[in-house]
């Protein structure tokens, strides 16, 4: 959707936006029959539904119906492979692709609390996508390059450029190695050697080690320090590019999937969790995505630059202050109440721009811990009852509405059709 479209306002834009929408759904439908001869544009279109619309309620109920398709017409049409004969604008076209699928499959299955589809053994030779610099030039591509310049790097760890490839395919490889160890956790007869899933652990932060250091040589220390709580978070004296903030929240983000426990039930019921150092080290990063979401809101107020990606991570940062505001009722300090303050800003900012269901929810939930920690009312109970603050956690409890949102074996993290009763 454009930012700026001459004579409509943003309710005008969201509208048009959700029509264009349902008509390329219900236009589309049709090819996606399994006897249909599907071209690259099928899978292009399928890749702007399942990353764009599913913020609309048209699409959001049928969404798993269109990543299967995706991944499906994406691995039918083996666009991993190159294909002899192609250009160098159409092999890439086809990388690029490729590329943006496999960062759905792993964002989606964070999402919906799945393992990933695409395995990284079916692309650990396919090079990744060129700088968007260099795509977004008129000429030819790889024009008046060497040859050695033109060979793009298998995927791994570092930042390649500043742009969603460069930073965020890295990340989506890291975020596939987290979500397998969880499934190692949560699978009885491997999680018994801790040697082995402690050693697992260490080889994601290690890989974590590498991105950092390479988006850092890529935006500067001064960039990286908006990470830092207030008051050291000044906003950076130089322009950057707006995937570089996402890229840094995403990046602490998944500490908080590393060291966490990734269900917001569990978390807020776990005390030996609670009293771990892992515990210690997911707050940490809870508060520089917080700090980072700040600046976000600041150099992309609308949230329009990726807004449904965003969205997903912020949540799982928001979950650390929910339990502590909740479990340290009055005794919460300015911190954490100001980093609840923080989040609650972005969710209201993706409310107005998506208006997604778990959206709405969570924004309400922080909203009523935030007033009732604060003793001042809010829009969703008309005389709310703060805590006494006498033994922190003593009476508190998580709303049943959270209930429905869980990231447990047998539940569908934000996929949540049913009534919080059936999924508690």
């Amino acid at each position: 959707m454009s930012p700026t479209l001459a004579g409509r306002s943003l309710g005008e834009l969201i509208a048009l936006r959700r029509y264009l929408f349902d008509e390329l759904v219900r236009r589309f439908h049709l090819r996606t029959l399994p006897d249909t001869h599907h071209i690259l544009d099928d899978a292009l279109t399928a890749c702007i539904i399942t990353s764009i619309a599913p913020s609309e309620q048209s699409v959001e109920s049928s969404l798993q119906y269109w990543l299967v398709f995706l991944k499906f017409i994406t691995q039918k049409m083996n666009l991993h492979i190159d294909a002899p004969g192609l250009s160098d604008e159409d092999r890439e076209e086809r990388h690029r692709l490729w590329w943006a699928v496999y960062i759905i499959d792993r964002h989606s299955a964070l999402s919906f609390n799945n393992r990933p589809c695409i395995p990284d053994k079916e692309c650990h030779q396919l090079p990744t996508p060129c700088s968007d610099l260099l795509w977004n030039n008129m000429g030819p591509l790889f024009e008046g390059l060497d040859a050695s310049e033109c060979i793009r790097p298998p995927l791994g760890y570092d930042v390649q450029s500043l742009d969603i490839f460069g930073v965020f395919l890295p990340l989506s490889k890291i975020l596939g190695e987290i979500l397998e160890y969880h499934s190692l956790l949560e699978n009885s007869p491997l999680n018994a050697d801790k040697n082995l899933l402690h050693a697992i652990r260490e080889t994601i932060e290690i890989h974590l080690g590498h991105w950092y250091r390479s988006f850092k040589q890529s935006v500067g220390l001064e960039f990286c320090d908006i990470a830092q709580p207030e008051p050291s978070s000044a906003a950076p004296t130089k322009q950057y590019p707006k995937v570089a903030y996402y890229g840094l929240h995403m990046y602490h983000c998944m500490f908080i999937l590393l060291y966490g426990l990734m269900d917001v039930v569990r978390m807020y019921e776990d005390l030996e969790w609670q009293a771990s150092s892992d515990f210690i080290i997911v707050g940490e990063h809870a508060m520089a995505c917080a700090s980072v979401a700040k600046h976000i809101l600041l150099v992309d107020p609308q949230l329009l630059f990726m807004y449904r990606y965003f969205g997903t991570y912020l949540l799982q940062s928001s979950f650390i202050f929910l339990i502590l505001a909740q479990k340290l009722g009055h005794r919460s300090d300015t911190l954490i109440l100001g980093n609840c303050s923080i989040n609650l800003q972005v969710l209201d900012t993706f409310v107005k721009t998506t208006n997604m269901d778990y959206q709405r929810t969570f924004a309400k939930l922080l909203r009523k811990v935030l007033s009732s920690q604060l003793n001042t009312p809010d829009d969703t109970s008309a005389s709310p009852k703060p805590s006494t603050g006498d033994t922190a956690g003593e009476s508190a409890t998580l709303d049943p509405e959270m209930l429905r949102y869980r990231w447990t074996a047998g539940h569908r993290g934000l996929w949540a059709n049913s009534v919080p009763g059936d999924l508690s």
